[in-house]
């Protein structure tokens, strides 16, 4: 899922900002020896324009306005909506009341520009990036948090890469991009250990899951690979511009560019259909459910697209100037972090968690 919020604020940058300039500075650097290849490899490519067929307003879908600071992952579990937030905490949501229940400081790290993000579930416990150390002596650690207590159950010191926003869980492990992104660890549930790193061949920060195996985008090599969690290899390798964030299931392998959403075909990873005019959606976030394909971004805040028909059937509008954020659909709502837009010193910049309707 990439860039989801933009605040700056005491000492701290979101993640997401820190980790768009790294990328766009790997691409610039290396751009002279590893030329980017064409938008769409498959050049009589469906492209749909992003008119949707209804339009609706944000204040008549809008369910729960939360303030929540610096509020930026997301993930559903155990009847619960949890919050990493950019300043290190882990927040507990309860749908019932739309009120927090619990509040846990997971990042401990001196450095509050080393503050991460990534949040996962194996249905039993959240599991979320831990920042650890100092500017001098780094550490991106991944914790395993029960869902009742809060408490820490286990810490994996796996040097994490600074912001895989997504933990799948497949396979009864939790995956990992560890080593600048290089190789991905599977964490086994049972045990609480690491199971031997999977080597990429590439540089990837995204990865999600696919059926019975893992794709990953990888930015900096314009690649989506799927891996075999059963075997430990790569086994497809697409060449896809600028990959940002990644969703799948069933209906395909959804990828998120800088300005379009690139539809890949679940089994070959060919390419399919591809949605443009969508800009910034490095600041955004992409969700696939059974029926729906749900896409943030900040110009246009929220789209639906439906696979069956590849048409985006559904746009919903904010007139309130809101920054990008994470997304992620349950049984009943939509829920999505925000930042509205603060002009100076009298109007700071307000950390939202929105809960909308489902159409």
């Amino acid at each position: 899922m990439a860039l989801k919020q933009g605040s700056s604020v005491l000492g701290i940058t979101a993640p997401r900002i820190v980790w768009l300039l790294v990328v766009t500075l790997i691409l610039a650097a290396c751009a002279p020896s590893a030329p980017a290849p064409a938008a769409s490899a498959t050049p009589d490519l469906p492209v749909v324009q992003p008119t949707a067929s209804v339009v609706s307003d944000l204040e008549e879908r809008l369910l729960a306005r939360m303030e929540l600071q610096f509020s930026d992952e997301l993930v559903f579990a155990g009847g619960f909506v949890w919050v990493k937030t950019d300043d290190g905490r882990l927040i507990k949501v309860d749908p019932a009341s739309n009120s927090v229940l619990d509040e846990i400081q997971l990042d401990t790290s001196t450095d509050a520009f080393h503050y991460c993000q990534g949040l996962g579930t194996d249905g039993q416990s959240v599991w979320a990036c831990s920042a650890t150390g100092d500017e001098n002596q780094r550490s991106i650690d991944v914790v395993r948090v029960d869902l009742g207590s809060g408490e820490i159950l286990a810490t994996l010191a796996v040097n994490k890469v600074f912001d895989q926003f997504e933990l799948p869980f497949l396979s009864d492990q939790i995956w990992v991009l560890v080593d600048g992104g290089a190789r991905l660890v599977g964490i086994d549930v049972t045990t609480n250990q690491p199971n031997p790193a999977i080597e990429l061949d590439a540089r990837c920060f995204q990865v999600a899951a696919a059926g019975d195996s893992l794709v990953a985008a990888c930015t900096q090599d314009n690649l989506v690979l799927r891996i075999d969690p059963a075997t430990g290899e790569v086994t497809q390798r697409a060449s896809v511009r600028g990959p940002r964030n990644i969703a799948a299931n069933a209906s395909g392998v959804w990828v998120a560019q800088e300005n379009a959403v690139l539809r890949l075909d679940a089994t070959t990873l060919e390419e399919v259909v591809v949605f443009t005019g969508l800009p910034k959606l490095s600041a955004g976030d992409i969700f696939v459910t059974d029926d729906a394909v749900w896409v943030r971004q900040e110009s246009g805040f929220l789209y639906r697209i439906d696979p069956g028909s590849n048409q985006i059937v559904e746009q919903i509008v904010a007139e309130e100037g809101l920054q990008g954020g994470s997304l992620i659909v349950t049984g009943d709502s939509i829920w999505t972090t925000a930042t509205t837009h603060g002009d100076n010193i009298n109007t700071p910049e307000q950390g939202l968690l929105l809960r909308l309707s489902l159409p």
